[in-house]
């Protein structure tokens, strides 16, 4: 039973990259750019955990046999880099194929050395650039996964289902993984598999992580092709000779024609209605009104939404908060449940109650 209980712990990380790239190799036809990059990550992770397996079970005592040790060397240093060119793809921002070949190269040659000559220094040359992996994915994919989300702020008045928040916190949970796993390098391979309870610590919170970035990426409905649609490259015409004029064209547009109440509405929409072009229309959000177009419009919406509440208590109707959501422009009671908790602090009905209360 013991013996049952170590090897399902040491396929672990294996069955839950087999099953995602299952998943994701089933819909590679349908899938965007991104969730294809996806794909290659889980097939290499899942020829790196079948050789943590194959070691932990058949070469417990030897060691890998040069060959699979190069393999393994090469998968452990191309899973990092696979990992940044997915966020690449994710932030539209496609790494060019020298970049490519920059990201990818090292620890190939280091694999290729490890196969020519399997020592302890390829070995040390090996967890130095698989540490340097490790900090230059979370460092640099971080700040474009941070960009990212500051462009779907400017651009979209909602962006719950576009936001990118979620695998800039996953970057977090990957670095604490890798200090674990830099830590039982340092204990040594032989620790590890003879201290029975090493393999739980060493694999268990990897086979979660790895759970949790497939699912994330597998509910990822918004494609970043339909960023691009949404925000092509313009030449921005010559500046306004006054920036008032273009304001009092935007507030007469989102408050008096109530143009926010209008589901979806972009940035793109709002430009095209002024007759003006996106960047001028966000620079003036930004620098004289000082916040994103999404907080502009959704500030907007949720100030209609308390006179629409207060309208209905005054009448002794109830407020039906779904409903008042979809009439001020939200598409969901999720996004307008947020939105309200961000601009007043508290929820909808706390708000409510203590405006009966002043009353």
């Amino acid at each position: 039973m013991e013996f049952k209980g170590e090897f399902v712990l040491a396929v672990l990380p294996l069955l839950v990259c087999l099953y995602w790239f299952v998943r994701f190799a089933a819909e590679h036809r349908r899938a965007d750019a991104a969730k294809k990059v996806l794909t290659v990550f889980f097939a290499v992770c899942s020829v790196l955990y079948l050789c943590h397996a194959l070691l932990f079970h058949l070469y417990a005592e030897t060691g890998l046999p040069t060959p699979l040790e190069s393999l393994w060397a090469a998968c452990s240093l191309s899973v990092y880099p696979i990992y940044f060119l997915y966020i690449c793809r994710l932030t539209a921002q496609p790494a060019s194929p020298r970049l490519t070949v920059q990201v990818l190269a090292p620890g190939l040659l280091v694999a290729l050395a490890i196969l020519c000559w399997n020592n302890e220094t390829t070995d040390s040359v090996r967890q130095v650039l698989n540490a340097l992996q490790v900090l230059s994915v979370v460092i640099f994919g971080y700040r474009r996964l941070r960009a990212f989300d500051r462009k779907l702020s400017e651009l979209y008045a909602e962006t719950e289902d576009k936001s990118v928040l979620p695998i800039r916190i996953l970057l977090v949970a990957v670095l604490l993984t890798a200090i674990v796993s830099f830590v039982l390098n340092i204990l040594g391979r032989k620790y590890v598999i003879t201290n029975h309870g090493m393999i739980p610590f060493a694999l268990v919170p990897m086979a979660v992580l790895l759970f949790v970035l497939g699912y994330i990426g597998s509910k990822r409905s918004f494609r970043v092709e339909q960023f691009l649609t949404d925000n092509p490259e313009e030449t921005p015409p010559d500046a306004p000779a006054e920036n008032k004029e273009l304001g009092a064209k935007i507030e007469h547009l989102m408050v008096t024609e109530a143009y926010y109440l209008r589901q979806n509405v972009t940035l793109t929409d709002v430009a095209r209605e002024v007759g003006s072009c996106r960047t001028y229309v966000s620079n003036y959000i930004n620098q004289e009104l000082r916040c994103s177009f999404s907080d502009y419009v959704n500030r907007l919406r949720i100030e209609h939404a308390k006179m629409m509440m207060m309208q209905h208590d005054r009448h002794g109707g109830e407020s039906k908060f779904s409903s008042i959501a979809q009439n001020v422009g939200f598409s969901g009671e999720q996004s307008f449940y947020r939105n309200f908790r961000k601009f007043t602090g508290m929820t909808p009905l706390a708000w409510l109650e203590q405006q009966r209360g002043k009353a």
